[in-house]
């Protein structure tokens, strides 16, 4: 069941960019883990406003694209948190989640309802 419109999605995709860069200090991230969430904030971002929906800016990437290039991050950010963060509970309990929620947003997004771009 696909619950979330792309317009919706945009919302949840500006959310998780600030989510991501305020996640250091909110959450006392070690130094490399604070790294990785300041890199992913930023390139979100630009993934973001570069998407071809309601919270695009550019609209040069496919929602689809997007959605692809969502579900490989949080599979990626799972599997960063069981490895390279295991041991350290506060990092790998943020990128787990982080990687599990984006992994929800893409489940739940309806990628065929994109907005078609009149240039």
């Amino acid at each position: 069941m696909k619950i979330i419109s792309p317009k919706f999605h945009a919302v949840l995709d500006y959310i998780l960019v600030m989510l991501s860069l305020i996640s250091p200090d909110l959450f006392g991230l070690s130094s490399s883990a604070s790294t990785l969430a300041y890199l992913l904030g930023i390139g979100y971002f630009i993934l973001t406003i570069c998407t071809k929906f309601s919270g695009g800016i550019f609209k040069i990437i496919d929602l689809k694209i997007h959605g692809f290039i969502e579900l490989v991050v949080s599979i990626i950010l799972i599997i960063l948190a069981f490895t390279v963060f295991k041991g350290n509970i506060v990092d790998e309990m943020f990128y787990a989640c982080f990687g599990i929620l984006l992994f929800i947003i893409f489940s739940l997004t309806d990628y065929k309802r994109s907005l078609p771009v009149i240039l």
